[in-house]
């Protein structure tokens, strides 16, 4: 049963008009950005890499929240949910199938969005400068990033799980990713506070960028698990015993 309820919201969600214009925008901006962005002088190949990697972070806060928004309150205010519940599919199976499609068209966003701007680096300015090997520094710091963007995005699964008006939840998903961005980029500048930053998604990308070490590798995944299981326990706080209208 579960496996049939996750297959069918996969295939609602691919083929939502949602999912398309959201995975465009988060492909093409990032690479675009990039590719104006190398035009000057003074980047090696391996920098190039880099400042892809941050141009995706830095521009997912901001349209992700919608895709959050159409594809969980949206879901609410369509019935679709209540229908779910209806056709006699626990409420538990019905969030999990929610929760892992979501996820799973967050992490294709951020993978496809980070194949491309990667490919555009490495065309305008070669593969030089690159510290360690390429298996490590650019495919492994890759794959990482791209579990830690689906943490952080899932703060927008949450918040959207806890509103039953669209325009509300999109507006609160932006204000909650610019909040955690906010503070992330304002803990990076005390060395007091890394082990707080460290809790955080959105801190965990600005130490996988920066460096592919063993801890930030393990200490950057061990934090997304955490926060799924968060965003997940507290969304069944809410789900589990709400009378569906």
């Amino acid at each position: 049963m579960m496996g049939s309820l996750f297959k069918w919201e996969l295939k609602q969600t691919i083929s939502s008009k949602a999912f398309w214009i959201t995975g465009a925008a988060l492909v093409a901006i990032p690479a675009l950005m990039l590719a104006i962005t190398l035009k000057g002088e003074g980047f090696t190949g391996y920098e190039a890499y880099l400042e892809g990697l941050n141009n995706y972070t830095s521009f997912m806060m901001f349209i992700i929240g919608v895709f959050a928004g159409i594809h969980i309150t949206g879901a609410f205010e369509g019935r679709k949910i209540q229908a779910a519940v209806m056709a006699g599919n626990s409420r538990i199976k019905i969030l999990l199938a929610k929760f892992l499609s979501y996820s799973a068209a967050t992490a294709l966003f951020s993978t496809v969005s980070i194949a491309v701007s990667t490919a555009v680096a490495f065309a305008m300015k070669g593969t030089g400068g690159i510290e360690g090997t390429f298996a490590r520094s650019i495919i492994g710091r890759a794959a990482v990033l791209a579990v830690v963007e689906v943490a952080y995005a899932s703060a927008c699964f949450l918040s959207s799980m806890y509103i039953r008006h669209l325009g509300g939840a999109i507006g609160l998903n932006l204000m909650l990713m610019m909040a955690l961005n906010f503070a992330a980029q304002t803990l990076i500048e005390h060395s007091w506070a890394e082990k707080y930053l460290r809790m955080l998604p959105a801190g965990q990308a600005i130490f996988v960028i920066a460096d592919i070490s063993n801890k930030n590798v393990l200490m950057a995944l061990s934090s997304a698990v955490i926060a799924f299981a968060a965003v997940l326990a507290l969304s069944y706080v809410k789900f589990g015993k709400e009378e569906l209208k």
